[in-house]
């Protein structure tokens, strides 16, 4: 019956163009302010030390960091993807799509919960910065995307050996950290 857990499991294998595209918008000086502030924050999620679900969390650590990478884009799409290029665009309208997956597998209540913590992060520090100042500041946003950069280089292969447990695990811990 765990019919998500794949397609989950599926999208740390694009972690890499994800963020890249995260990236491309978070540089994008044509696109609105808090469409490139809410591409920040969910760069910064990935180097958070305490998220919604422990990374060390057998087979599903990994899977609220692709979810809140594609509620981020949702969110951010809504603001306009100017000053992107083209498979940029592509790549964030993908993940944006890929959002309404979640809220299958959430609810609508859950995942409303979800996308307030993400509208949060657009405004959260992480490690001393601030998304408004990444986007303001170089130096903070090179920090930042070396960082994520060596944070995907430490993710091991998502392993579900149980797809239903893995499914009741990632449901349990984010309806309960979204309360």
């Amino acid at each position: 019956m765990a019919k998500h857990i794949q397609n989950f499991k599926s999208w740390s294998e694009t972690i890499v163009s994800d963020v890249a595209a995260l990236e491309k918008l978070v540089e994008a000086e044509g696109a609105e302010g808090e469409a490139r502030r809410l591409a920040a924050g969910a760069l910064s999620y990935l180097v958070m030390r305490l998220d919604l679900v422990p990374d060390h969390e057998q087979g599903i650590g990994a899977l609220d960091d692709v979810m809140v990478l594609r509620v981020c884009a949702q969110l951010a799409g809504g603001h306009g993807l100017t000053g992107v290029d083209e498979d940029a665009e592509i790549t964030l309208s993908r993940l944006a799509n890929e959002a309404d997956q979640i809220a299958d597998f959430l609810g609508t209540q859950s995942y409303d919960k979800l996308r307030q913590y993400c509208v949060k992060l657009a405004e959260t520090p992480v490690r001393g910065r601030h998304p408004g100042q990444i986007i303001a500041d170089e130096a903070a946003r090179k920090a930042l995307f070396a960082e994520v950069d060596e944070e995907i280089k430490k993710t091991v292969p998502v392993i579900i050996t149980d797809a239903e447990d893995a499914e009741l695990r990632l449901k349990a811990y984010l309806t309960h950290k979204l309360k």
